[in-house]
Formats: C-alpha cells, structure tokens, sequence
C-alpha cells in the first residue's frame, strides 16, 4: 500500500525531481520552498547596478553543491516580479557535457566563450550569470581551456573568491565581472544575543505551517482517511516537529554541527534532514498494521521516531551522522549514568514513558500498546524505550545548563565580537589562550614554557613573553553576522618586538573548550596533543619568541627536587651556571 503523505514528503530528498533546476521551469512547490536570504538581496543590488550601467557582464554565483545557487537564478529567471534576469542567459549546470566527446571543462569554456582574453572586452551585449562550484571553477581556471580566461583568473585571484568569509565588494564598475559567493554564507547568523535563525525558522515554517498554501500540511491532512493514521509514527513525527519549540532544537542541532564539525549544511541538506528525521528508509505500512503484534509494533514505531531517527541512524546522510556524534546518549557523566541505573532497575516504566510522552504525539502508545508489562519481560525492547525517552527529554532546551552547552554560547559570543569588529573583547580569551600556552607541558610560572620533555630525568624550560595582537582598524558591525568562520583567529607577537613577527592560531571550538578547560585546572592528555597538533605546532612556533638564546632553565622532574639551575649570557657574552 503506498503512503500518499510519505510521497509529498519524499519531495524534501535531494534525490528527489524536485532537488534538480532548471533555469526553463520553476513549479508551484518550487515557489512555494523559496525562502529569502542575504544572498540574495546581494545578488538583487549587484544586478540592478549591472542593468542601469552596464551592457556587457558576467555574473560568477559561486559556492557549493545544494546551497541553493540554481534555485535562485530560476527563481529570478522565472518568478521574480523585479524581472532582474529578463534580459539574461543563465547557465545552472557548469559540470553537464553538452557531447558525447566533449568534457565538463570543454563545454564550460565553449559556453563563456564571449568573456575569454579574445572577446571580453568586445561589448556585444551579452550579459550571463553562471552558477558554479568552487571546485570546477578552480579546475577551470587551472585546464589548458582556461589559459585563455587569463582574465577571469586574474579576476578570482583578486577578489579572493576560494577564501571565503570575505565582506561583500559589492558593484566593480568598469568590470565584465562580477561574482557573489554562497559559500562565504552560513544558515544561520550571529548577533549580540547569539545566533539569528531566521532563515533556518522560516524554511522549516514552510514545512510545517497549517497553511492550505503548504503541500505537506495538506497531505497530512489528507492522510486521516487512512484507517492506519492513528498508528502511523511518520504522521506523528510530523505533528512532534509541528511544535515550534522542537524545531527550534533540530535548528540548534544542526548549528552545533556547523560549529563543532566545521559541516557545510545547505538548503537542501536541511531540507533533506526532515525527510531523514521523519521517514525511516525502512518504514512500511505493513508493520503498522492493526494485524501488528504489540511487541512488533512498539520496537518499529520507537526506532521510526524523530528522536530516534534525529540521534541513532548512521550512514543515511553526513549532516545526521554529524548530529549523532553529539547524541545526549554519548554525553556520559554520573548524572546520566544514575538516570540509566534507576530507569532499568524499575519493574514496572508505565509512569515514567506516560510522563515522556504525554505533551507529544507519541503518547498515543499509551492507548494502542501496553507498557505496563515491558519493565522486566522485554529487556531489549526496554532499552529501546529508555533511549527513547532520553532523547525527546533532550527536546526543548534539556542542554541549556550542561557546561558543554554554556562553553558553546561562550565561543559564540566570542565568534561574534571578532567578526562584529570588536576584537578589544576578545581580552579573557587571550588570557586563557596564553596560560594554555604556557602550561601544555606543565605550570612552571614565572612565564616558563616547556621547551624539551623528553628527558626522563629534567624539564627544559625557558621564559616565553607574548603579547595579544588585537585588529583595531576593523570597521565595527552593529548588525547581524552573516559571513564568518566557524573558528576565531588569535595573533600573538613577542612582548617588546623589534621584528613585528605575528603568529596566528585558529581556534576551533573543540581547542576552545580545551583552552577553557584547562583554565579551571585541567591538564592535557596524550589524547589531546595527538588530536590538537593544529596547537602543538602553533606552540612550537611560540617558542622561537622566547629567551632560549639569552637563558635556559632546567628543573628536575623528581617531586621530592625543589632546586633549578640556570644557564643565562651574562653582560659580557658569556653564559654563567647557578642553581637555585
């Protein structure tokens, strides 16, 4: 029996038709999904510059695969009141072939053949926007075809377009080309209180909103004539993800994976996501049916719900096997540990899954199957039932006092200042960056540093002075980020340097937490430098600021040894040894 709302739903896949554009059709659906950014108001102000001043033009609309690049130039092709494309020829595909013999690279170059060396500076009119990934258009640059876009080269070269991040040039006048780039965009932006989901919420909106605008609304409103629609766990998924304060924690999962994991998520992996989190690959009617035995029944229907299917399943998608990295299952303290001793010691779980589900759709178990009887029968299907559980109570904002969880909102905040222009309030970071620095390899104070470990019976130290080396010629940004990397950039420099060397770390989210850790008291394992070499050599780059060359400082590593000796270059030249 085929499921009409599982079909609606499945049109979210990136596999679906729908996942593909063409510049020549724009559908209703595809209408109906499109939600605006920031990009393309940037892509909007870019052409109206393009069209009241120029003939000539073409236009790079830059990023990565399902970002949304050829969503949006059908969108303004085909549905845009504006008609800011009327009068151009867009390209969507630039990895298609358009023959048998001829190569992605080939087709590319015969399609922007007006804009190579030869003709680029003959005005015929032509104005193209092309929307290309990174990638081909690096491979394109670099081919033997793009030997004669020596021009287009020089152009990407300049304006930096593979580093990402960069602010918005906006208009070149005088330029035949002109780029906007996805990839310098996240979904989600930063502001003073955090991050800004507007986006994220309005796409999900258009999913869920009761609305006899939206597709899926109205496929699920179809489905109660389904004599199965009371058992049926993708109806109720749909209902639990109708809830404003859940899809708020999807939308919180899916900006920890972009911060924590450096994942790119686009439009169309978000939308993809709750297709994922909806419809397990393994749903079928059948084992839904009234005929279903109680056991049967309960097993699939937990392991079919969104709480499960949000932490559980690997290998359907990368962004979910990203999220499930961060399982609250996987987040083991005595706290956690005690919940799962007491829940398995119960003989009877009727009240604790009553309470679970009672404010969700999935308390409908409660009349359809019976789990007074599952404490001690079915220890399998228990386990299942407490993972369950576990994770709708992880729903609605069960991390926000989890240290992990407040060190999160802190880099934030952090990610926020520098990008917003306000690196002087990166000053406490800096601090805790130094004092990691200097401590790695053990505290030794006086501003020592570990230079040499590896001898069984002494530390070689020396002193290390550094600085934090704060941009202060960055504009200030009063408004919402939406270009960023998910990591903070700290430059230090020797303490009264004459050179005006600098050395960078990016810190990461991962590092952060470290770094704050070992703030409290925490001392790195060998797990840690094996995992942190990115901080190993960014240490080793440290060093050289330091007094190795004027004084060295060596401790032994006995604990009952309270002495140290020095070997320090006197006024004269010469080295001098003591003992202290």
């Amino acid at each position: 029996m085929n499921c009409k709302f599982v079909a609606q739903l499945s049109r979210l896949r990136k596999l679906s038709a729908e996942s593909v554009e063409n510049t020549s059709m724009f559908d209703s659906f595809k209408e109906y999904l499109h939600v605006e950014r920031q990009v393309e108001m940037e892509l909007r102000e870019l052409l109206r510059n393009i069209n009241a001043n120029q003939k000539k033009c073409l236009v790079l609309l830059c990023g990565s695969a399902g970002d949304g690049k050829s969503h949006l130039i059908s969108y303004l092709k085909n549905a845009d009141e504006e008609a800011l494309l009327m009068d151009w020829e867009p390209y969507n595909d630039a990895t298609e072939s358009s023959g048998p013999l001829l190569t992605s690279i080939d087709t590319l170059a015969e399609k922007l053949s007006s804009f190579n060396d030869e003709n680029c500076e003959f005005d015929d009119g032509k104005k193209m926007i092309i929307a290309i990934n990174l990638g081909t258009l690096n491979n394109f640059i670099d081919s033997e075809k793009g030997k004669n876009f020596s021009k287009l080269k020089q152009y990407v070269i300049s304006n930096e377009i593979f580093s990402g991040y960069k602010q918005n040039t906006g208009y070149q006048i005088g330029s035949v080309f002109q780029h906007v780039s996805f990839s310098d965009y996240q979904v989600f932006a930063l502001g003073e209180n955090g991050v800004e989901t507007t986006f994220l919420e309005a796409l999900l909106k258009k999913v869920f909103q009761q609305s006899q605008q939206n597709p899926f609304y109205i496929a699920y409103e179809d489905c109660k004539n389904c004599t199965l629609c009371t058992r049926c766990p993708v109806r109720h998924n749909y209902e639990f993800l109708s809830n404003e304060l859940n899809q708020q924690t999807v939308i919180e999962r899916i900006i920890e994976i972009v911060i924590k994991d450096k994942a790119i998520v686009s439009t169309r992996e978000v939308l993809n996501l709750l297709y994922d989190i909806m419809v397990h690959p393994e749903f079928d009617v059948r084992e839904i049916g009234v005929g279903t035995s109680d056991l049967k029944y309960l097993t699939n229907y937990l392991k079919w719900s969104t709480p499960m299917l949000l932490n559980e399943y690997t290998d359907i998608s990368p962004v979910l096997n990203a999220i499930g990295r961060h399982d609250i299952l996987k987040d083991r303290s005595s706290e956690t540990d005690t919940e799962a001793t007491r829940f398995h010691s119960l003989e009877n779980i009727e009240e604790v899954f009553k309470k679970a589900t009672g404010h969700t759709p999935y308390c409908i178990l409660n009349n359809l199957t019976d789990v007074s009887i599952l404490g001690g029968i079915k220890p399998k299907l228990k386990k299942i039932i407490y993972r369950f559980i576990a994770r709708i109570n992880d729903f609605g904002g069960a991390r926000e006092d989890k240290m992990s969880r407040i060190r999160f909102r802190e880099f934030i905040q952090y990610l926020y200042l520098q990008n917003s222009g306000n690196e002087k309030k990166l000053g406490e970071l800096y601090k805790a960056t130094k004092y990691a620095i200097l401590n790695w390899d053990g505290q030794f104070g006086e501003d020592c540093i570990c230079i040499d470990s590896t001898n069984e019976q002494f530390w070689i130290l020396e002193q290390l002075q550094i600085r934090a080396v704060i941009n202060k010629t960055t504009a200030t940004i009063n408004d919402t980020i939406q270009r960023f990397s998910p990591s903070v950039i700290l430059c230090f420099q020797k303490t009264n340097s004459s050179t005006g060397e600098v050395v960078k770390l990016n810190v990461d989210f991962a590092l952060y937490e470290l770094i704050a850790d070992m703030k409290e008291g925490y001392r790195p394992t060998v797990q840690d430098k094996n995992h942190h070499t990115d901080f190993v050599s960014f240490i080793q780059q440290v060093i050289e600021f330091g007094s190795k060359e004027e004084k060295i400082i060596v401790v032994p590593k006995m604990s009952d040894k309270t002495y140290k000796m020095i070997f320090e270059k006197n006024e004269y030249g010469d080295y001098e040894f003591k003992v202290v």
